[in-house]
C-alpha cells in the first residue's frame, strides 16, 4: 500500500495548468518537503537539497500544461525529482518479509525480550539511520522509491529504466547492509529481523524524513523566487539539460550564463579523399536467460571478423556478473568500433531468507525470496541423518512448520531457482 502524502486535488492541478498561481502554490506547499528529503538523501548539503527543490518546483511551473493526465502529477513529479538529483550529481545472514498482519509483540529475541521493547530503543533506530545515509545513490533511490514512496517493483523498474530483476537485487542488498549494520552493533536477530519487515522499514523511512524539514521561511522564498520573471531563462536551461535538445549556455562555477553563438564566415574547402574503412558490426547477442547464480556469458554474433578484442563495459570480459544494463563493445586497435546495449535480470546470489517462531515443540518459518523466488521442489528434510517428510509447508505462502521432540538434530534444505540454498538446523 503507498504512503499517504499530503496531495492537493485533481482540481487545483487542473488550475495550476491554466496559470493560476495559488493553485501552484498549493502544489508546492504540499509537495516541497519530500522532494527536500529525497534531495537530502542524495546530498548531505542544505544548500544543495534548497537548490534541487528550487530546480524541481521550477521545471514544474513550467511544464506542468504538459501534462495531459492530472492523475498522474505524482508520478511525473517523482520523475522530476529524481532526474533532477540524478543531474545535480553529474554536476559537481538473510532477512524475511514478514507482511503487514504480524505484530511486533509476536517476537522475542533469544534473552526473552521482546522485540517491541528493544524496537523503542532509539539505538536501532539510529544503527538502521547511519547505514541509509551510508548506502550508494543507486541504492538510495530504491530504498526511497520503495519504502518512501511506496512504489511497486514495476512502478520502481519503470520510473528508473531498469530491469524489475534490478530492483529487487537493489532491495536485497539494502536489507542485507542494514542486517550486517545491525549485527555488527550487537543488535539481537530476531529484533532487527522484524525491524527489516517492508512495515516497520516504511515507518522508519517516514520518521527519518521529519528530520529533513525545510524551514517555512527558506520554502517561502524559493517559492517567490521560483514565480519571479528572472527565472524564465534559467528555466529553459534546466529544462534542456533534463529533457533534451540544444541550447546556447554554459555552466561556470555553479551558475547558467547564456554564450552568444557566433556565426562564422564560412571557408571553401577542397575535399579531402579519405580511404574508407568498413569494420565489424555486432548482429545478435545471445545468452542463457535462466535464472542463475553465476556470471553470465555472452555469445556475440559479428558480421565478419574485423576486429580485435570484446568488451563488456569498457573492459576485456565475456560474461556479465551483475543484473542492469551493459555495453557489448567491438574494439580494433585499442577502440570501440561497435557496441549494443543489453539488460540482464536473471542473476540472483542471494539465498531465501527466512525466520522462525517456536511455541512448543512446533517450528514454524516464514521464508521469503524476492528475486528467483523459492523452488518448493527442492526441500530437503533431515532427521538425525535419516530422509525425513515429518513437516508441513505451505507452497503459496512459503510457510514451512516442523515438530521438533528435542532430542533429534533436525536439518531443513530449500533453494531458490537460481540455485542459492538455505540451511536451517534445528537441535
Amino acid at each position: 500500500m503507498k504512503n499517504k502524502f499530503n496531495y492537493v486535488d485533481e482540481t487545483v492541478i487542473r488550475k495550476a495548468q491554466h496559470g493560476d498561481v495559488d493553485a501552484f502554490s498549493s502544489i508546492y506547499k504540499a509537495h516541497y518537503n519530500q522532494v527536500y528529503f529525497v534531495a537530502c538523501q542524495y546530498y548531505r548539503d542544505e544548500e544543495i537539497a534548497k537548490d534541487i527543490v528550487q530546480e524541481v518546483f521550477i521545471l514544474v511551473f513550467r511544464k506542468i500544461k504538459e501534462l495531459r493526465n492530472p492523475e498522474a502529477f505524482s508520478l511525473w513529479l517523482r520523475k522530476i525529482t529524481y532526474s533532477v538529483c540524478m543531474n545535480q550529481g553529474r554536476r559537481k545472514m538473510q532477512i524475511i518479509d514478514l507482511g503487514e498482519n504480524k505484530s511486533i509483540e509476536d517476537f522475542k529475541d533469544h534473552k526473552g525480550v521482546s522485540a517491541a521493547k528493544e524496537f523503542e530503543n532509539t539505538r536501532i533506530k539510529e544503527v538502521i539511520f547511519e547505514s541509509l545515509d551510508t548506502m550508494s545513490d543507486s541504492l538510495k533511490e530504491v530504498g526511497l522509491l520503495r519504502y518512501y514512496e511506496g512504489l511497486q517493483i514495476e512502478e520502481i523498474a519503470e520510473l528508473l529504466v531498469i530491469p524489475k530483476g534490478t530492483v529487487n537485487s537493489r532491495l536485497n542488498r539494502i536489507r542485507k547492509k542494514l542486517q550486517v549494520d545491525l549485527k555488527n552493533q550487537g543488535i539481537s536477530p530476531n529484533s532487527y529481523v522484524f525491524a527489516l519487515s517492508p512495515m516497520i522499514l516504511q515507518t522508519l523511512y517516514r520518521e527519518f524524513s521529519t528530520r529533513f524539514v525545510l524551514n517555512q521561511q527558506a520554502s517561502m522564498e524559493i517559492l517567490q523566487s521560483i514565480l519571479q520573471p528572472k527565472h524564465v531563462a534559467k528555466t529553459a536551461v534546466l529544462l534542456k539539460l533534463l529533457f533534451g535538445g540544444a541550447i546556447g549556455a554554459g555552466v561556470i562555477a555553479g551558475a547558467i550564463i547564456f554564450i552568444p553563438s557566433s556565426q562564422p564566415t564560412p571557408v571553401k574547402q577542397e575535399p579531402v579523399k579519405q580511404e574508407v574503412i568498413v569494420h565489424a558490426k555486432i548482429k545478435n547477442i545471445t545468452y542463457n536467460e535462466a535464472w542463475t547464480n553465476k556470471a553470465v556469458p555472452l555469445h556475440v554474433e559479428t558480421t565478419d571478423g574485423q576486429y580485435d578484442e570484446i568488451w563488456i563495459d569498457g573492459k576485456k570480459e565475456d560474461a556479465i556478473t551483475e543484473n542492469g544494463k551493459h555495453k557489448v563493445q567491438l574494439v580494433s586497435k585499442g577502440k570501440v568500433i561497435d557496441e549494443k546495449e543489453i539488460e540482464i535480470s536473471n542473476i540472483d546470489i542471494y539465498s531465501p531468507n527466512g525466520t522462525y517462531k517456536k511455541e512448543s515443540d512446533t517450528f514454524t518459518y516464514y521464508l521469503y525470496d524476492d528475486a528467483s523466488t523459492i523452488d518448493s521442489n527442492s526441500i530437503r528434510f533431515y532427521r538425525d541423518e535419516q530422509r525425513s517428510s515429518s513437516y508441513t509447508y505451505d507452497a503459496e505462502n512459503h510457510i514451512l512448520r516442523i515438530v521438533s521432540p528435542g532430542k533429534s538434530i533436525d536439518y531443513f534444505y530449500i533453494s531458490d531457482y537460481a540455485g542459492n540454498e538455505l540451511e536451517i538446523v534445528i537441535h
